[in-house]
C-alpha cells in the first residue's frame, strides 16, 4: 500500500481519483492548491504525487519546480494529470521535473495501473503510524483522548491498532476501557531479551471489544522503573507490527520517555483553555524544539474540560504562537464514560466531542 497525494481544484476529479486509489488499497490525501499541497507533502511525505496544471495560487509546473528543490522530493514520482494534452504540455511538465504526464481522458483503471508502475519498489517492511499524546499539566484529559483516538483509528481505518499506556504506575487507560489486565508494560520491559517480537509482546496485551489492543500500565503501586533503552526497541517493534500505535505518554520530555520522540510520526500536545495549561504548553514546545522535533509533527489539541470560563481559541493561539489543530468541546458524558469503562466513542458516538475526535483522526491520518 502506498500513500498518494492528489492536487486538483476540481472537486469531482478529487473524489473520483480518491475513490479509485482507495479501492486499489492505497491511502490518499487531497489538496485543492499547490501552495497548501507543498506544506501537506512535507508533513505526509507521500510515496507519489498527482498534480493538475491549471490551479489557483500555483500552477502544476511551479509546484513541480518547488517540490524538486526540496531534498525529500527529488526522487518522489510526480505525475501531471491535465486536460491539456498537446506535446508541448508534456514537455513543459517534464522540464519542470514531472516524472510523467497523463491526460484526464485516461480511464481511472489505466491511471491506477500506470501510477502503480511508477511507485517506488520498497522491499523494507512497512512501518505503521505512531502518535503520542502528552501534556505538561495534569488534568487535561490526555488519557481520555488517547483511548478514544485509538478506538476512532480502529473504527475508521479498520486496521490493527494498539494503545500503550506509558505511565510506569497508575495509568488509567485500562480503567477507561473497562478491562482488567493481567500483565503490564513494566513487566514486559523487564524481560532479558534485547529485542522485542510479537510473540514476546502478545501475552502482555489485553483485547478490547472494539478491536483495539492495550498494553497497560501497572494498576497498583510499585517502585518499578523503566529499564534504560528498552522503550525504543519496544516501540520499533510496535511500529512494524501494528498499523497504528497510540501512546499515552505522561512525561514525553523526561527520561526514559524522551528517546521515544524520534519514533513518533505525530505528537498531540493536549492543553486545556486556561492560563496555567497554556503556560505549560509554551514550556513543552520549547522542550520539543530543544530535542530537535520537526514542528510539523506537533499538533495542539485544546480539550474543553470545563463548561465555562474558558479562554478564547484566538487568545490561546496568540500566546503559544502556533495554530491549534482541534478543539474538543466540553462533554459531560465524557466523565460518565470514564466511570462506566465504556469510552465516549462507543457509549455516545453522536456527541460533538466524539465527532471532534473522529475529525481529529481524519485530519491526522488522511
Amino acid at each position: 500500500m502506498a500513500h498518494i497525494l492528489i492536487i486538483d481544484d476540481d472537486q469531482d476529479i478529487l473524489r473520483l481519483l480518491e475513490f479509485s486509489f482507495k479501492r486499489s488499497g492505497h491511502s490518499v490525501s487531497i489538496s485543492s492548491n499547490g501552495v497548501q499541497a507543498l506544506t501537506q507533502a512535507e508533513i505526509e511525505n507521500p510515496d507519489l504525487i498527482i498534480c493538475d496544471v491549471m490551479m489557483p495560487k500555483m500552477t502544476g509546473y511551479d509546484f513541480c519546480k518547488q517540490a524538486r528543490s526540496k531534498p525529500q522530493f527529488r526522487e518522489t514520482p510526480i505525475v501531471i494529470f491535465s486536460a491539456r494534452f498537446q506535446p508541448i504540455d508534456r514537455q513543459t511538465a517534464l522540464d519542470a521535473g514531472a516524472t510523467d504526464y497523463l491526460a484526464k481522458t485516461v480511464a481511472p483503471d489505466v491511471l491506477v495501473s500506470r501510477i502503480e508502475e511508477l511507485l517506488p519498489k520498497n522491499t523494507a517492511p512497512t512501518l505503521g503510524k505512531t502518535v503520542g499524546l502528552f501534556s505538561m499539566k495534569g488534568g487535561t484529559g490526555v488519557t481520555s483522548l488517547a483511548v478514544n483516538l485509538a478506538i476512532a483509528l480502529k473504527l475508521v481505518h479498520k486496521t490493527s491498532t494498539i494503545l500503550a499506556d506509558l505511565a510506569s504506575v497508575g495509568g488509567h487507560a485500562a480503567l477507561m476501557l473497562g478491562v482488567r489486565p493481567t500483565s503490564s508494560l513494566p513487566k514486559l520491559l523487564s524481560t532479558d531479551e534485547p529485542n522485542f517480537t510479537l510473540e514476546m509482546i502478545q501475552p502482555h496485551l489485553v483485547d478490547h471489544s472494539s478491536g483495539v489492543q492495550l498494553l497497560a500500565s501497572l494498576p497498583v503501586f510499585s517502585e518499578a522503573v523503566f529499564p534504560k533503552n528498552r522503550l525504543e526497541p519496544l516501540i520499533q517493534c510496535l511500529k512494524s507490527t501494528f498499523d497504528f500505535t497510540v501512546l499515552d505518554v505522561p512525561h514525553l520530555l523526561e527520561s526514559p520517555s524522551s528517546p521515544v520522540v524520534a519514533l513518533l510520526d505525530k505528537i498531540i500536545l493536549v492543553l486545556s483553555p486556561d492560563m496555567p495549561s497554556i503556560q505549560s504548553t509554551v514550556i513543552a514546545l520549547q522542550g520539543l524544539a530543544r530535542l530537535g522535533v520537526d514542528e510539523h509533527k506537533i499538533n495542539l489539541v485544546v480539550n474543553q474540560i470545563v463548561p465555562h470560563h474558558s479562554l478564547p481559541l484566538q487568545t490561546i493561539q496568540k500566546v503559544v504562537k502556533r495554530p491549534v489543530l482541534m478543539a474538543v468541546p466540553f462533554e459531560p458524558e465524557m466523565v460518565r464514560a470514564a466511570n462506566s469503562g465504556k469510552p465516549l466513542l462507543l457509549a455516545n458516538p453522536q456527541t460533538p466531542a466524539a465527532a471532534a475526535i473522529g475529525k481529529l483522526v481524519d485530519t491526522l491520518f488522511k
